[in-house]
């Protein structure tokens, strides 16, 4: 009997083992044929990604593509290889077909979404990590750079850890580039540049020849673009004949389209024109200048690129003095730029109305400069509003906290057993907290007396500091009664000299001449009287605004200091179109104003030079007051605060005039009480124009 249960239990337990190794081995199956299918789906997958986009990428033809998507949804049972293929295929599609990165943030966010859902992001990892790229540009285009910066850095971490192919690890660097480069930061971008190079270099030639073609020779042409940005001349023409040898090697075989390879080369050597056009080697810049012309400007190719190479041989043909060269290229241009029919970059219309004004100012027509300056300005703020946003965007800074984030996101979920332990320590540490507290309270008991001889101490200083700071005041004031009196009393010590030796003058000039010195001198009063007012703020009292003819006053002023003028044998030369210009304005601050303005512009020109004076006005809105001199100019480092009270941006005059550094800060604080605009354009060391815009 004993043997029998014995036997029984053998068989029992060999039952269990079989049953065991059945389900191992069914498990095993099940698994290695799901792989073998993931591996299909996957080859099948990637290669229709490949000849479909490859097609795509040779003339982004959206036809071709939209016959696909219809095929696709049309197909009797949707997939999930179709779906997936649907989302990927809309979404290049609307990205380098149509550019259009809202519709394209839309099926990449789908896209996104599904694989994650479906948990296919091992799957279909090329076109997983696409779509984060794409979203990622589509924040970028929106100016959001930390949002487009977390998807970029979701992208290639995702890369990371499923160790994809150089291919696409490449377009990590290619991004990076991009964010250096809108900065402005060229150096920086160089680096990344030069790996993703490297990455496509060594991508499979199997996989997506055309799209690999285009990213390198677009990357090798923006390497030349960041050496000529730094003004290396001589390495930006190096990398773009390079580029262009690397475009020629594909002339004669089968992977590109002829198209492509011609429109790469027009660009290559419109750029290349260029840097010969910024390097003064004028025949060069015209030899490629014309060929990129000759390749793109042809129906059905860069229309954008040639109205480039266009501007910059008008701008080869005004920099060699051939203005009658140049104004039929202004001409043909004009349409593109200046209508909604083409797309034209806000960057090529700034360069576009540069032009204009260079021309018109070249061929001495100033009415219409001044036009065309003045839309090339209004053009070019917007331009530095958006790139004011990438400048003070740090990459690196930011790249560092999403590290920190995502490493905190793994060490929360390390950390989440720790839990108990840490409310444990948490109830320690409270403890202790409340037995300090106790300790401490005890302990300021014993300190009170000794806090309260401190701030005794304490208030006493401040005092101290008080009265320092009110003589600083005063003192300052006295800087600016001294700053804003040289200017009247220098005209009327060259009234009055006038008036001693010259025998000559008429009672009608010598009364006219008493009447600009008992304005100066009245002016002088109220400005002292108002100065000695106030002790801090140079602007404190409230503006009296009355109607005040500009163009009188500005005569008054000129009239005023060109004998201030005449000590360096400096000519003022005062033009206005209109004959009266009225304005709601407190007459001594204008006064002050433009005295500054034209005293310093006597100050920083040599002898022997011109100082002109323009009065435009601007249909009822504003009048514009231009005071243009041919001094010194101000430099690139001072540029930034000049308008500063007490700013460290002041040098001596050419004749050895000593700087306040607070005139131009005085002038900005009146122009801006009423309610107008002060700018400057400086072309050190040839000269400033200094910009007085005020509401009629």
């Amino acid at each position: 009997m004993k043997h029998y249960y014995l036997v029984m239990s053998f068989k029992k337990l060999f039952t269990k083992i079989n049953i065991s190794i059945l389900v191992i081995i069914f498990l095993i199956a099940y698994i290695f044929n799901s792989c073998n299918k993931i591996k299909q789906t996957k080859a099948i997958d990637l290669q229709a990604h490949v000849n479909i986009e490859n097609k795509f990428h040779i003339s982004y033809d959206t036809v071709y593509l939209n016959n696909i998507l219809d095929s696709l949804e049309n197909t009797a049972s949707s997939t999930q290889d179709t779906k997936v293929l649907t989302y990927y295929l809309s979404f290049i599609k609307y990205f380098y077909g149509y550019k259009n990165y809202t519709q394209m943030y839309v099926y990449a966010d789908t896209l996104e979404t599904y694989l994650v859902q479906k948990n296919l992001t091992k799957s279909y990892p090329n076109y997983y990590e696409d779509a984060l790229y794409a979203k990622g540009d589509y924040f970028f285009e929106t100016l959001k750079y930390e949002d487009a910066l977390r998807y970029y850095y979701e992208a290639k971490k995702f890369e990371d850890e499923q160790k994809l192919d150089s291919c696409t690890y490449s377009k990590y660097f290619s991004k990076m580039r991009i964010f250096y480069y809108d900065k402005g930061e060229y150096q920086k971008a160089i680096p990344f540049i030069n790996l993703n190079i490297k990455q496509i270099e060594n991508c499979n030639p199997n996989n997506n020849v055309q799209l690999s073609f285009t990213r390198l020779q677009a990357d090798m042409n923006t390497l030349a673009l960041c050496y000529e940005k730094m003004g290396m001349f001589d390495s930006a023409i190096y990398y773009y004949k390079k580029g262009i040898q690397y475009v020629l090697s594909k002339e004669n075989t089968t992977e590109i389209p002829t198209k492509k390879i011609d429109l790469s080369l027009g660009i290559y050597y419109g750029n290349l024109g260029g840097t010969f056009l910024l390097d003064k080697q004028y025949d060069s810049a015209a030899f490629y200048l014309n060929k990129s012309i000759k390749l793109n400007d042809r129906p059905g190719y860069d229309l954008v690129d040639v109205q480039t190479a266009y501007l910059k041989l008008a701008t080869l043909y005004l920099e060699t003095n051939q203005p009658a060269l140049a104004k039929p290229i202004i001409d043909k241009t004009k349409e593109f730029v200046t209508t909604p029919k083409y797309f034209a970059s806000t960057l090529t219309r700034s360069k576009w109305y540069l032009l204009n004004f260079n021309y018109y100012k070249q061929t001495s027509n100033l009415h219409q400069a001044i036009d065309a300056y003045s839309l090339y300005h209004h053009i070019q703020d917007s331009i530095n509003t958006v790139t004011s946003n990438i400048n003070t965007f740090s990459v690196a800074k930011e790249v560092d906290r999403i590290k920190v984030e995502y490493k905190n996101r793994e060490i929360e979920k390390a950390n989440e057993i720790k839990t108990i332990y840490n409310i444990v320590i948490s109830v320690v540490v409270a403890l202790l907290i409340i037995i300090i507290v106790l300790f401490i309270k005890n302990l300021k008991q014993s300190k009170l007396s000794n806090y309260r001889a401190k701030l005794h101490n304490i208030e006493l200083k401040n005092t101290l500091q008080q009265l320092q700071l009110s003589n600083k005041n005063y003192a300052r004031v006295m800087k600016v009664m001294a700053h804003d009196l040289r200017s009247p009393f220098s005209g009327i010590i060259g009234i009055t000299d006038i008036l001693l030796n010259d025998e000559n003058i008429s009672t009608k000039e010598r009364n006219e001449m008493l009447e600009l010195m008992q304005t100066s001198a009245n002016n002088s009063l109220t400005m002292i009287g108002e100065l000695l007012q106030s002790s801090s703020s140079f602007e404190q009292r409230e503006i009296v605004k009355q109607p005040l003819d500009i163009i009188v006053l500005l005569k008054q002023c000129i009239e005023l200091l060109k004998f201030k003028a005449s000590e360096k044998q400096q000519t003022i030369h005062y033009h206005h179109a209109a004959a009266s210009v009225q304005v709601m304005a407190d007459s001594e601050k204008l006064w002050r104003l433009f005295s500054n303005l034209i005293m310093n512009a006597i100050k920083f020109s040599q002898h022997n030079k011109t100082i002109y004076v323009y009065v435009e006005r601007y249909a009822d809105e504003e009048v514009i007051v231009s005071i243009q001199d041919e001094g010194i100019g101000i430099p690139d480092k001072f540029k930034d605060s000049v308008f500063e009270m007490f700013t460290d941006a002041k040098r001596k005059g050419t004749a050895g005039e000593q700087p306040f550094g607070i005139g131009l800060s005085i002038c900005k604080q009146i122009v801006e009480a009423h309610n107008g605009k002060i700018w400057f354009i400086s072309n050190n060391p040839h000269g400033t124009t200094f910009y007085v815009a005020l509401p009629l």
